[in-house]
């Protein structure tokens, strides 16, 4: 299993929970939407859909979705949040290696900076995944951090954080940027109101829009682009924290 398994437990939960905005959720799901030419009815892969906050959204707007994790607890969390409604249909798995056919989905999204956790080569092996499961002439769409993001915000976004989470449990959060190796280590604690310590460190691989860009070439696709906002007009530039790509099968 690798390092990152840890990190998507219950803890996640814990400290994510709290900041999740509805409304942002389902701007971004219709900018992801949007961006990949996709009417409802289409068939999608959220992946990895976490605890399903993009999928669901989707899926009440009449999408077909299916939703991929690896985290048996954020899976658990969305099949709750899903109650009875037939879709987003829910599967665990590796997106490494992804248990379906060729071809399957007219879009693939990827969001909130779900690759970097393995090194290079896997990265742009996971993108051969996402590029075979899609359609001809389909697209992936990826929103991520990037490294001109984390150099232009290093001085708020390098140093030590704590807050107060709604069960009362201490969070807090040290990071470190390493320039050369192109990596964010972040150090999560959380100490419950009984004094218990749980520790999930983590190290995130952060990749500039030009290596996003190569990656996704490398991993076969055509016609990468880079926006700075959802609407799909905004260009890129090195001061927007988000990145968001499009790239086509």
């Amino acid at each position: 299993m690798g390092d990152w398994d840890g990190v998507f437990d219950e803890t996640y939960l814990q400290t994510y929970l709290p900041s999740v905005d509805p409304e942002r959720t389902r701007a971004e799901a219709r900018g992801a939407v949007d961006l990949a030419g996709v009417e409802p009815g289409a068939e999608i892969l959220d992946c990895p859909t976490g605890f399903g906050r993009h999928a669901i959204a989707l899926a009440e707007e009449g999408y077909r979705v299916t939703g991929l994790d690896r985290s048996p607890t954020l899976l658990a969390e969305a099949e709750s949040r899903r109650g009875d409604a037939e879709w987003p249909r829910l599967v665990r798995g590796d997106y490494r290696e992804l248990p379906f056919e060729d071809a399957s989905f007219d879009a693939v999204f990827n969001l909130f900076s779900s690759l970097g956790y393995l090194e290079r080569d896997n990265d742009v092996g996971v993108l051969r995944e996402f590029r075979r499961v899609l359609r001809p002439g389909r697209a992936l769409v990826m929103e991520t951090a990037h490294r001109d993001g984390f150099a232009r915000f290093a001085q708020p976004f390098a140093r030590r954080t704590w807050e107060r989470l709604p069960d009362g449990s201490l969070y807090l959060e040290e990071r470190t940027i390493d320039w050369s190796a192109g990596t964010v280590d972040t150090y999560r604690v959380i100490i419950s109101p009984e004094g218990e310590q749980i520790e999930r460190p983590y190290v995130l691989h952060i990749y500039a829009v030009k290596e996003w860009i190569e990656m996704l070439r490398e991993a076969g696709f055509d016609e990468p682009e880079a926006f700075g906002a959802w609407n799909g007009a905004t260009p890129f530039t090195p001061d927007v924290w988000r990145l968001i790509l499009r790239a086509r099968r």
